[in-house]
């Protein structure tokens, strides 16, 4: 979890404090509020804050090869535990002259200027690494397929900051226009005055004491060793490095969902934004449409269905009924019967509902029921689900987190009918993806392109 700075980090990590302790000045000058006593002891708790927050979220890495964007949702991260950290401390001296005053111009000049000044570095360090400065020299050990990918990014990207010094492999025929170094012991023999930063063994085809060589020979030169395991195929995008009993254990799936604390963020954030929405929103909007619907057609104003949620638990998942009453999921030759284009079950009330996603506000019940989350993949009918587990690749993982309201493959145009198993294998492979991929921010991102969609009305909403 954590890790040394190196010395960009620590330039970095040095001027942001500087940063924060202006901001902090500044912000008790233009607030009005001025200096007191407490404030060394909160000045304090901010500086430890940051410096613990920082190191847990790894905020000071290289981030050679991340985007500026990257870059600051990790800042933003901590900023906002600067918010959380400065709450506590008004309430413990309870300081509350000009406290919310202070830290408005506190986070503002704050975040402002660590993103100025962290976007003006990172524009200088990749113009210093194009001009060849702050580079790293690389040696990769083997050549495949992985290899190649890693040759291209570094070609591809002077900006990174490494420098190709050559291939090792026993192969001369098997390396084309990159510059080969010959095998191991040649390279042993012939190269040992060259300066040499990282090792990176892709090569399959190791034994364990050719492996131990290679590290024994890298201590003695101070050079540090990166290995892609001979099981790389198997690899996600986002896998990751556990440990057990010591043991070095690699996930072949990133899930930041299973950090108990995301898990508690995200949940906090169903919670306060379902009741939202139930107090400004739901309050006048439900006896309407519940009107609306009774008025429509004959039969109950909710439809409430048997889904699949996290772990494959089935839940009954409630939304305002668009189709009549006599309207069956299953047909008799006992197929699931999902919805259509100009479907003759559809009520015409229930057409408008379905294409503004009214119809879909009462599971906000089903999230505060803890059965559905805001954002996730979106749960399928039982039947559905029957009918799709054994034919979709990798159909199950969707279940590993809370279904959802709306999710990403949702805003990626794939809701509603799914006509072909193609077309049901690019929804999984995005509800997968995100399951990999969440953060926090990508939950609000996608609310928002939700809301958006709503407006305007969707293409396969029907």
């Amino acid at each position: 979890m954590f890790k040394h700075f190196n010395k960009i980090g620590y330039l970095r990590f040095f001027t942001d404090l500087v940063l924060l302790t202006i901001s902090f000045l500044v912000a008790s000058i233009a607030s009005k509020r001025g200096i007191h006593y407490q404030d060394r002891f909160i000045f304090t708790g901010f500086i430890i804050g940051w410096y613990l927050s920082t190191k847990i979220s790894n905020a000071y890495d290289e981030f050679r090869t991340e985007t500026f964007v990257g870059e600051m949702l990790v800042l933003l991260e901590n900023v906002l535990v600067q918010i959380i950290i400065a709450g506590q401390l008004y309430f413990l001296f309870n300081s509350h002259e000009f406290a919310r005053t202070f830290l408005a111009y506190y986070i503002s000049i704050f975040s402002i200027s660590i993103l100025c000044k962290s976007y003006i570095l990172k524009k200088a360090l990749l113009w210093y690494r194009i001009k060849g400065g702050n580079t790293r020299n690389v040696i990769i050990i083997g050549y495949n397929d992985i290899t190649k990918k890693i040759v291209e990014q570094i070609l591809n990207n002077p900006h990174y900051g490494y420098k190709l010094e050559g291939i090792v492999t026993r192969d001369l025929t098997e390396v084309n226009d990159m510059p080969y170094l010959g095998t191991l012991d040649v390279f042993f023999d012939k190269y040992k005055r060259r300066r040499i930063d990282d090792f990176i063994i892709t090569s399959d085809r190791l034994s364990h004491d050719m492996l131990k060589e290679i590290i024994l020979y890298a201590d003695q030169k101070a050079i540090r060793t990166k290995v892609v395991p001979n099981f790389h195929k198997l690899y996600q995008n986002r896998f990751e490095l556990q440990t057990f009993a010591g043991y070095p254990l690699i996930a072949v799936r990133g899930e930041p969902l299973q950090e108990l604390h995301w898990r508690y963020l995200k949940r906090f954030f169903d919670i306060t934004f379902s009741i939202i929405l139930c107090i400004i929103l739901f309050s006048w909007l439900f006896p309407i449409i519940a009107l609306l619907i009774k008025f429509d057609s004959k039969g109950p104003v909710f439809f409430k269905q048997d889904r699949w949620g996290q772990n494959g638990r089935k839940f009954k998942c409630i939304k305002f009924r668009s189709m009549k009453m006599e309207s069956k999921d299953v047909t008799e030759n006992g197929k699931f019967n999902q919805a259509k284009e100009n479907d003759p079950r559809i009520t015409k009330l229930g057409a408008f509902l379905r294409k503004s996603s009214i119809d879909e506000l009462p599971q906000f019940i089903n999230v505060l029921l803890n059965n559905m989350s805001v954002v996730g993949p979106r749960p399928h009918a039982h039947e559905h689900n029957l009918r799709t587990f054994n034919v979709i690749d990798k159909y199950m993982i969707r279940h590993w987190v809370k279904p959802g309201i709306t999710g990403w493959a949702q805003v990626n145009g794939f809701r509603g009918e799914t006509k072909t198993n193609d077309m049901m294998q690019k929804r999984v492979d995005l509800d997968i993806w995100y399951i990999e991929n969440w953060t926090f921010w990508l939950d609000i991102k996608i609310v928002i392109i939700t809301v958006y969609n709503a407006i305007k009305g969707e293409e396969n909403a029907y």
